[in-house]
Parts: structure tokens; C-alpha cells; sequence
């Protein structure tokens, strides 16, 4: 009999610790939502109609808990709302780096015991580096860089004995350095922020990039002004604080010659560019354009006088019974990027342009152009046309043109998507 009551005694217990392991779960779930709805993001892809937030994305389970949240740069913006890491309580790693949080890190974060990976680079946190952070006897790796976090580096990482990675630089804090003894620490950066004093000689064996752009002095930066036997009396800047006050290290005689010398080099160097341009522009304005033969039309490029007068003597008409006026540009900096024909708005009395080209003038403007004539062919007469806004263009008048216009678009556009180095492009054409 007794020992039926110990089994019914056991089971009760059984049961009474089942039902705890799913809502620690649930819990965890529930947490999650919470920060989704808060900060957004990337988190709004996460399934909220799964029993289970262990297979969305950034989320790690192990023994039916959270134990890994990774979100780093999924746009999460807003303020870490307070409660949901007293449900994370087993969470080990956590990176929400590169994101756009704001405001003081919530106080429950405290209540992760277990954590280890602390990852919060990359915000606009703001306020003191929290007290309760202490309290996160198992963290290894703690960083805070490049965010607003401002006052004074608290002595009380010292409880961190596990710490090995703490980064602090980009941020505004103030004030010296501590002598912390957290003898497993092996990676540290303070640089760029608002630091001064001497550092202490725990820290001297780091690289001289973990305290620049502040007001610190001591090894492996430069010795203190007064330094005797380790005391210090006054502080010189080592290098330029983040906010640009200067600082007064002195260049030593091998940076200032290799100053020097990357001047002249540089110097050298530009000069020898400004030769190389200068003979290349003199070679371009002795290269003569041939362009003598297309289809058997001549495309020479097109003075002092309106080129309506050039071409009718002064008229406004045509000039010719049935002619036509191609337009070309006149300098390879005015070369288009289309190449064949977009007839759109095509007709008399209106300028079609092939392509891209930029319609920057009309039949106006190039009447108005001041023009020179530049020679004779078979088919008609070349001009160099200077429009009013500065733009010059080759025109060049057809005449004895029998075929319709019709034909004459489908040659005209054979003949702008030709490509050649020595081939001024089309850029419209003129049918009356």
C-alpha cells in the first residue's frame, strides 16, 4: 500500500513539471512579439502563427528555450522596451549591431545570467554604461562601440572576471581611464571619445589604436609632460580628439621626411599628368575628322553670319524645293548614347532626333544659329552652327533628294546607328 502511494506521489510530481517547460517557451515567444512590435524591422517577417519561435530568422533554441538572438542590421529602430529580457533568461548571445536603437539599455537586461555574448555596436545608445551590466558574471565579450554612451568608464567591469573583449570607442565618454584588473581581457578599445589622463600600466600592452583621438598620454602613446617614475603632472594629447581639438605630438625626422618625399613625388606625378593631357589635347586638334563617305553622302563639319541667311540668302524658307538638313555633333564631348532613329513627333517643319539625344534646340534655334560655311560636296553644302546657348552643331543641307520621306527616314536611320571613331553621330534631321 505504501508503496503505491509513492508511485501516485511520484507521478503527481511528474505532472506537476511538465506543464513548466512549455511556457518558459511561450514565454520566450511572447517576449520576441513584444520587441517585434517595438522596434520592428526585419522582425516583421518573423511567422507570428508558429507555435514555436525557434525556427525564425536570427533565433536559436536549445532545451526548449532561446538561447541565441542574432539581429545584426535588420533596420530595428525605437527603444529596447523593459520586460522582455526577464522572460529571456537564458539567452547566451545577443547582437543587435548595427541597427538604429536609441535610448538607455533596459535594466532587465540583468536578469541574463547566462549571457555571454553581448554585441551592441553600431546604435545611438545613450546615457551611462549601466550598473546592472556588473551583474552579467558569465559575459566574455562586451561591446558598445560607436554609439552615445557618455560619462565616465565605470569601475565596476572589474566584476566582469571573465571578460576577455570590451569596445568602447566612438562613444563620448569622459574623464580617465580606470585601472582595471580584469586579467583575462584581451582585446580593448577606448579610442575616440573624450579621455584623458595617464593610462594605466595594465592597459599598455595594447595597440596605440585602441587610445587615439584622445587627451591621453603614457605608454604606447607618447610619455607624459613632468613623468617621474610613472606620476604624471601634465597631460599632452596624443592625437587629435574626435571632437578636433588639436593635439601637440611632434612628428619625428623620419615622418617628416617621408612627408617630404610624397610631396615631391606628388608633385611629380602631376605634373607629368599635366604633360601627358596637354600633348593629348594637342594631338586631338591635329587629328583631321574624314568623314567623306557615307552612303555616298559627304558629312562635312558645318560663321559669322544667322544660318537661315547662309543657307537662303537672308530668306526664311527652305532654300530648295525638296531638301532636307541633317544636324550632327560637332566634338566627341557632345556625342549621344543613342543610335538609332526615334522618330517621334517626325513631320515637316520639326527637327527629328535619333535616339537619346537631348533636344535642347529646335528648328528656331538652329535658324537663329550663327553659321559658317565649311564646304561643298555632291549632295549639298556643310555648315558649323554656333546656337545661342553655346551648343555647336555640323548641319548639312541635301539637295536633289528624289526619294520620299518615308525612304528617307529608313536610310537617314541606317546611317545614325553607324559607329565609327571617325564618324561624327547623327542627332536629328530636318524634312521640308
Amino acid at each position: 500500500m505504501g508503496s503505491k502511494k509513492g508511485f501516485f506521489f511520484l507521478v503527481f510530481l511528474l505532472l506537476l513539471c511538465l506543464p513548466y517547460s512549455t511556457p518558459d517557451l511561450a514565454a520566450d515567444r511572447a517576449a520576441l512579439l513584444t520587441l517585434r512590435s517595438a522596434v520592428g524591422g526585419r522582425t516583421f517577417r518573423w511567422n507570428a502563427s508558429q507555435p514555436t519561435p525557434c525556427n525564425w530568422a536570427g533565433v536559436k533554441c536549445e532545451g526548449n528555450r532561446v538561447t541565441v538572438l542574432r539581429l545584426p542590421g535588420v533596420a530595428l529602430t525605437g527603444t529596447l522596451p523593459s520586460g522582455i529580457f526577464s522572460n529571456l533568461t537564458e539567452i547566451r548571445t545577443l547582437s543587435l549591431r548595427l541597427n538604429s536603437l536609441t535610448g538607455p539599455l533596459p535594466s532587465d537586461l540583468a536578469d541574463c545570467k547566462t549571457l555571454r555574448n553581448l554585441y551592441l555596436q553600431g546604435n545611438r545608445f545613450s546615457g551611462e554604461i549601466p550598473a546592472f551590466l556588473f551583474q552579467l558574471g558569465d559575459l566574455v565579450r562586451l561591446n558598445l562601440a560607436s554609439n552615445n554612451f557618455s560619462g565616465e568608464i565605470p569601475t565596476g567591469l572589474d566584476k566582469l572576471k571573465r571578460l576577455r573583449t570590451l569596445y568602447l570607442e566612438n562613444n563620448q565618454l569622459s574623464g580617465s581611464i580606470p585601472a582595471l584588473e580584469v586579467k583575462k581581457l584581451e582585446q580593448f578599445n577606448v579610442s575616440f571619445n573624450q579621455l584623458n589622463g595617464s593610462i594605466p600600466a595594465r592597459f599598455k600592452g595594447f595597440e596605440l589604436s585602441a587610445f587615439e583621438g584622445n587627451s591621453l598620454c603614457g605608454k604606447p602613446l607618447d610619455a607624459c609632460a613632468g613623468d617621474d617614475e610613472g606620476g604624471s603632472s601634465i597631460v599632452v594629447p596624443s592625437t587629435p580628439s574626435r571632437d578636433g581639438k588639436p593635439g601637440k605630438k611632434k612628428l619625428s625626422g623620419g615622418a617628416i621626411a617621408g612627408i617630404v618625399i610624397g610631396s615631391v613625388l606628388g608633385f611629380i606625378l602631376i605634373v607629368l599628368v599635366l604633360i601627358f593631357l596637354c600633348r593629348k589635347k594637342s594631338r586631338s586638334k591635329s587629328r583631321s575628322i574624314d568623314i567623306a563617305s557615307i552612303k555616298q553622302q559627304e558629312l562635312e563639319i558645318p560663321g559669322e553670319k544667322p544660318l537661315a541667311e547662309a543657307e537662303n540668302g537672308g530668306g526664311g524658307g527652305s532654300g530648295y524645293a525638296n531638301s532636307y538638313s541633317v544636324a550632327a555633333a560637332a566634338a566627341a564631348a557632345m556625342v549621344g548614347s543613342g543610335k538609332g532613329a526615334d522618330l517621334n513627333g517626325g513631320g515637316a517643319k520639326k527637327l527629328v532626333f535619333f535616339g537619346k539625344a537631348a533636344k535642347v534646340f529646335d528648328l528656331e534655334d538652329l535658324l537663329r544659329a550663327s553659321a559658317e560655311v565649311l564646304g561643298k560636296g555632291t549632295f549639298g553644302t556643310a555648315y558649323k552652327a554656333v546656337l545661342e546657348v553655346g551648343t555647336v552643331v555640323a548641319v548639312k543641307r541635301l539637295k536633289d533628294v528624289t526619294i520620299t520621306e518615308k525612304e528617307f527616314r529608313e536610310k537617314i536611320e541606317t546611317v545614325g546607328a553607324m559607329d565609327h571613331e571617325n564618324l561624327v553621330p547623327l542627332r536629328a534631321y530636318y524634312y521640308s
